[in-house]
């Protein structure tokens, strides 16, 4: 079964980045939007923090919230409960699938990445003329549907799955200033 601290270690460390005050945006840390998901617990930590450190640069503020361990714990919950679990990728056999569906999650939406899954089964069993009857495309996760995904070749699931995820960035009004920086999300399959 996929790992949920090697795909949040792709995703959160690796592309979700620090603190960002709200330049340009809303304040942010690690990929959590204070707009968005204005009750999270962490914000609780995190505003005591700016409090006792007022003027601190970005890279001090990032090194002192990195070694908050309760911060950093939060975030993880955070992410395996909105993001992985609402998925079921703890029952994905496949570590990479599993990487690629949560790090679209995070990018694009838990409900995209549902469907993108769904999609690729699909498309994968039409392409190979399996006669199995389609998934229903319905974003949910269910017996189904992961017994149909840890079955079909984890290499063509994932080409679908990124062909999916390109398309849906293509689409958005966001492409011309972020396109780069999302395709660079999408990862071959090794």
């Amino acid at each position: 079964m996929a790992d949920f601290i090697k795909a949040y270690k792709i995703t959160i460390l690796g592309n979700e980045g620090g603190y960002n005050p709200g330049i340009g945006e809303k304040e942010t840390y690690r990929g959590i939007d204070r707009g968005a998901n204005p009750k999270w617990d962490g914000w609780q930590i995190i505003d005591p923090i700016k409090k006792n450190n007022p003027g601190l640069n970005i890279a001090k503020m990032n090194l002192l919230l990195a070694q908050n361990l309760l911060l950093q714990n939060n975030i993880e919950r955070f992410y395996k409960t909105n993001y992985w679990d609402t998925i079921s990728l703890d029952h994905v056999n496949d570590q990479q699938l599993a990487d690629n569906l949560f790090d679209c999650s995070v990018n694009q939406g838990e409900g995209m990445a549902r469907k993108f899954m769904q999609v690729a089964c699909n498309y994968v069993m039409f392409s190979a003329q399996s006669g199995i009857k389609p998934l229903l495309t319905d974003k949910k996760i269910g017996p189904a549907t992961l017994d149909a995904f840890n079955a079909l070749p984890p290499k063509l699931l994932n080409s679908e799955i990124n062909a999916e995820r390109e398309a849906s960035y293509r689409q958005d009004a966001g492409f011309a200033e972020w396109g780069k920086v999302w395709q660079k999300r999408l990862i071959n399959y090794t």
